[in-house]
């Protein structure tokens, strides 16, 4: 896959532009399909200042405008668009960054303060700078009389499809090794670096008896973790089978100052076709957790943190 490229669109308002020339760059390596541009032209008329960037090469781009006197960010492919959020000018949220102060997650730096405007996954998503590491930052928001939450991990977007023809080739023909097998569903994890991560789940009929099936590769195209004990990226089915730790793992966590006291929630272990795949989450005091894969080596494939704000 060709290397992300931030392409700048000449600020030129969408309304009235019947000739979608002069919404493009002029390199036609980078031009924007017409019909990419008439979606984000239809939700958004008064749309200008557009910025795309392709986070799915010639299927999905990530578009940023001004529209009246607002901002805005959102995914848009041929159809549609969605993860629309208001960008907004303010700094984050006092009740937020002070709650946020209160937990082991205290000394970071939250930045692109963003909510919700529609078909969101999330109702606020900012980043979040913490040991050196960005995260895309989600934020369940003030409510009444209730906590409040967040979760953060690298990935500013998971996109799921039902179609493999949009994964790469080499998660079909991973598939191949498990003749009986079925593709079910894909996640693109689009990281805040700009690579990307395939979490693939299918079904498995072996001698009658059907198993679930979840693969993880990384951006080069290796199988670097599998598994038939989730049904969903983050949902086991099966209760801890890991005994002892490994030494690595547990070097791991005890290295990171935010889980210090942490207590095991799920210790997962799985070998299909001879590859050592490893599922860890922790939790700190009922009020932290870190969700952790880790590949044959042990090295850490995906890190996902939550947490609950008082």
């Amino acid at each position: 896959m060709k290397a992300l490229v931030l392409i700048v669109i000449v600020a030129l308002a969408l309304t009235g532009c019947n000739d979608l020339k002069d919404l493009r760059p002029i390199d036609p390596g980078t031009q924007i399909p017409e019909t990419v541009v008439n979606v984000v032209k239809a939700k958004f008329p008064k749309g200008e200042d557009l910025v795309f960037k392709p986070v799915l090469e010639d299927k999905i781009w990530e578009v940023k405008l001004k529209s009246d006197a607002d901002r805005y960010s959102s995914l848009v492919d041929y159809g549609k668009m969605w993860e629309t959020f208001k960008i907004m000018t303010d700094d984050a949220p006092s009740a937020l960054r002070e709650s946020l102060k209160s937990t082991a997650f205290g000394d970071g730096t939250l930045s692109a303060y963003t909510t919700a405007y529609f078909a969101t996954t999330a109702p606020n998503k900012l980043i979040y700078s913490y040991k050196n590491e960005n995260y895309a930052f989600e934020w369940s928001g003030v409510y009444p009389n209730v906590n409040s939450s967040a979760a953060f991990d690298q990935s500013m977007y998971r996109i799921a499809t039902f179609d493999i023809g949009d994964l790469p080739v080499f998660v079909k023909d991973s598939l191949k090794a498990f003749p009986k097998a079925t593709f079910v569903k894909g996640y693109i994890w689009v990281r805040l670096d700009g690579s990307l991560r395939y979490y693939v789940m299918g079904n498995l009929n072996e001698g009658g008896l059907q198993d679930q099936l979840s693969m993880f590769f990384d951006d080069k195209g290796k199988l670097r973790w599998m598994s038939n004990l989730f049904t969903q990226p983050g949902v086991p089915v099966a209760a801890s089978n890991l005994e002892p730790v490994p030494a690595q793992i547990k070097q791991y966590l005890d290295g990171l100052p935010e889980l210090a006291g942490y207590e095991y929630e799920r210790k997962l272990k799985s070998n299909l076709n001879g590859l050592d795949s490893y599922y860890i989450v922790v939790t700190v005091g009922g009020v932290s957790r870190c969700e952790l894969y880790f590949d044959k080596d042990f090295q850490v494939l995906n890190k996902k943190y939550s947490v609950i704000l008082y």
